[in-house]
């Protein structure tokens, strides 16, 4: 993954003078960088945004295939396991090998985490092939929804004593490839219950246009949090937009904001309009009061 140019802000002029001050985050307090290819300003260090979604709910991350879904989970995933959140990820569009490299940068210490127990890959892609998968969580037979549902509460049960399961499903696309569509919505909103009655929280990535309209609203309806993507075209590049189109029971703010892909990190940037900007961090300081 190429590693974004970043500047630490304005320097002193040739002439001498004093460097203005680089503008603060005011979620967390640190400064902001430049982007020397966007020229947006962010803060590369600030987990606010993300960090504050309700927990004990189902979210649905919708968009494009390479608008950012599975690399808003990733980032997602790191902030909880540096918490001691435990996390399970079921692997349906790629190998557990390959997604522990594809990672990268953006989720640290796997390995250990894996070795705590605190991270768990579910290799439900190996069986399409008829290979034997390597992990010791994974299923035998394509579409086996019971089976899937038999290894997730047996690891539900794992974290008993510890802080409640995050579980992420990516992507639920390949599901319908698979199941009956009625089979995978009971699957989910079986998984939902189990998981929200113990504290924990559903994360699942759809492609949008992969399913019957009919069949993404039941989806929509499932989830108490619906998280939009989609890629949009600059002069030099095609920029990534997030929105968070629905947050049940909370505030939410739903602007599209951009964001791309830094060396460690996903970079989000606060809206640019006074008024806008504003109505984005009321926004968040409403939500951490209240969490």
């Amino acid at each position: 993954m190429e590693a974004t140019k970043v500047s630490q802000g304005p320097t002193p002029s040739d002439q001498g003078g004093k460097a203005e001050p680089a503008p603060i985050c005011r979620a967390c307090g640190g400064p902001f960088q430049k982007d020397e290819f966007t020229g947006l300003q962010y803060c590369s260090l600030c987990d606010t945004v993300l960090s504050v979604l309700p927990q004990g709910r189902t979210y649905m991350l919708l968009g494009g295939s390479g608008s950012g879904k599975s690399i808003f989970i990733y980032k997602l995933m790191d902030i909880y396991l540096r918490s001691g959140k435990p996390c399970v990820y079921v692997a349906l569009d790629e190998l557990p090998s390959q997604l522990r490299a594809s990672m990268g940068n953006l989720v640290g210490g796997i390995e250990e985490s894996e070795k705590e127990g605190l991270l768990t890959f579910v290799d439900c892609y190996s069986c399409l092939g008829g290979v034997k998968s390597k992990e010791t969580y994974h299923l035998d037979a394509p579409g086996d929804l019971n089976g899937l549902a038999m290894l997730i509460s047996k690891l539900t049960a794992r974290t008993d004593g510890r802080s409640p399961m995050r579980l992420f499903i990516d992507s639920a696309t390949a599901m319908f490839a698979q199941c009956d569509p009625d089979a995978i919505l009971r699957f989910l909103y079986s998984m939902s219950a189990k998981l929200k009655s113990g504290g924990g929280s559903l994360f699942f990535t759809l492609s949008g246009g992969a399913v019957p309209p009919e069949t993404q609203k039941r989806l929509e309806q499932l989830a108490d949090g619906l998280v939009e993507f989609k890629l949009a075209d600059a002069p030099d590049r095609a920029q990534k937009y997030y929105r968070f189109s629905k947050v049940r029971g909370t505030l939410y703010f739903d602007v599209w904001l951009p964001f791309f892909i830094g060396e460690h990190t996903i970079l989000l940037a606060p809206p640019e309009e006074p008024e806008v900007q504003a109505r984005f961090y009321k926004t968040l300081d409403l939500i951490k009061a209240a969490m």
